[in-house]
């Protein structure tokens, strides 16, 4: 639950989940080898970019006292830094090409919290509880693929990305666009589970 603390910041959640939406967007096409692997160097640009949007924004809801949304933007914050830098030292040749011994269980990792993280949403609206169970779908099974090499994992997760972003585009939009006529104009969809206050 949401305390303001008489900030004066506005929801930094979409800002955080667009640029979230161009990573992953990047992401898709090299994880369904529709584009070569290459390719996927524009992620530094991306991921540095990312990443200090979303540390911005995770600092801004925190100190709105949005305890969920602020450590999930920081959590993504990490991984967008994560797949800079990997990216970055790979094409320096400072570590090795194959990294998924490791990378799997920071995946994994960040899998199980983002579950964890699910539930609270039920009392978020609809579209915000989907993009948290895509989010979810991609996580889980990438840090799968990458400790077992099971190619289903992967499948899975590669093409539950354009799902992830077509929830970050509807969600993001209609916070916004809700935001700014005070009414709703995309509609976001009624919580599952309405939050009792206290």
């Amino acid at each position: 639950m949401a305390h303001d603390n008489g900030s004066l910041f506005a929801n930094p959640g979409p800002a955080g989940l667009m640029v979230l939406a161009f990573y992953l967007g990047c992401l898709w096409p090299v994880a369904t080898h529709q584009v070569p692997h290459e390719v996927g160097m524009v992620l530094i640009a991306l991921g540095f970019a990312g990443a200090i949007t979303q540390v911005i924004c995770g600092v801004i809801a925190l100190h709105k006292g949005e305890i969920l949304n602020g450590n999930i933007l920081m959590a993504f914050s990490a991984f967008m830094w994560l797949g800079c830098i990997e990216w970055l030292l790979k094409a320096l040749q400072i570590i090795p090409p194959d990294t998924s011994g490791v990378d799997g269980w920071i995946f994994l990792i960040m899998g199980i919290f983002m579950v964890i993280f699910t539930h609270p949403h039920l009392a978020a609206p609809k579209v915000a509880f989907w993009f948290m169970v895509f989010t979810d779908l991609f996580f889980v099974p990438a840090g799968l693929f990458f400790i077992t090499k099971i190619p289903i994992f992967w499948l899975i997760a590669g093409w539950d990305l354009p799902l992830v972003v077509l929830s970050i585009i509807w969600l993001a939009g209609g916070t916004v666009v809700n935001g700014f006529w005070g009414r709703q104009v995309i509609p976001l969809g009624k919580p599952y589970v309405p939050l009792q206050k206290a």
